[in-house]
């Protein structure tokens, strides 16, 4: 009898923990559908309102419009600031936040002034990547984003990062490539990376055009 009590109760410790489980996956879930549907719809339609007035400004010949205008493109861009500080809390709770707040920052960071259309999405638990995975990461994000920005003549790109059984980062954009006689150090510094990391680091063009990296490392 004491046998079945334990078996029992192991049952039910186990039904206890898979419910949790399940509840921290949920939560998990619509956080990052709610930090998704934030960036991919809202802060992309102030950024076109932003570029719009910036655009009015710019042809405006009264001096009080053209005063009024730009202070509501300063108004957009604080705007879209708390919406990435809210972006980053959402990820934040979620237990990864310092990762995925250094991703955004460094998106954020090499857009910046340019008028390129980013979509950042992140999934799985962030939070159990190591201190140094996580800075392979981020140097994988800046290198190829630098390579959009310098080279690729590109009107969006896309930043995805998953963590499951391995990390997956993965930057795609719609440009025309590298060219042939850009340097090459900062690749070949991340395919190291890789390779230290027992993971792999892919090139390649997309069915449509342009450059997708794909960086991926296993977790443990």
């Amino acid at each position: 009898m004491a046998a079945a009590f334990a078996e029992q109760a192991a049952l039910a410790l186990q039904l206890a923990d898979d419910q949790r489980r399940l509840h921290e996956l949920q939560v998990l879930g619509d956080r990052d559908r709610i930090a998704r549907d934030l960036h991919d719809h809202v802060i992309q339609r102030l950024f076109a309102l932003g570029l719009g007035l910036q655009s009015a400004r710019q042809r405006a010949r009264n001096p009080d419009l053209r005063l009024r205008l730009g202070a509501l493109v300063e108004d957009a861009q604080s705007i879209i600031g708390e919406i990435r500080s809210a972006i980053f809390d959402l990820h934040g709770e979620t237990g990864g936040g310092y990762l995925g707040r250094q991703l955004h920052e460094a998106v954020a960071e090499l857009t910046a002034g340019t008028s390129l259309q980013t979509t950042v999405r992140m999934s799985g638990p962030l939070g159990v990547i190591s201190a140094g995975l996580g800075e392979h990461a981020e140097a994988v994000v800046r290198e190829a984003l630098a390579n959009t920005v310098r080279h690729a003549g590109a009107t969006a790109v896309a930043v995805l990062v998953s963590a499951a059984d391995e990390l997956t980062v993965e930057v795609t954009d719609d440009g025309t490539g590298i060219p042939a006689d850009a340097g090459h150090r900062g690749l070949r510094d991340l395919a190291g990376r890789a390779t230290r990391s027992n993971g792999t680091m892919t090139l390649t063009a997309p069915p449509g055009g342009g450059t997708r990296l794909v960086w991926t490392a296993p977790l443990a």
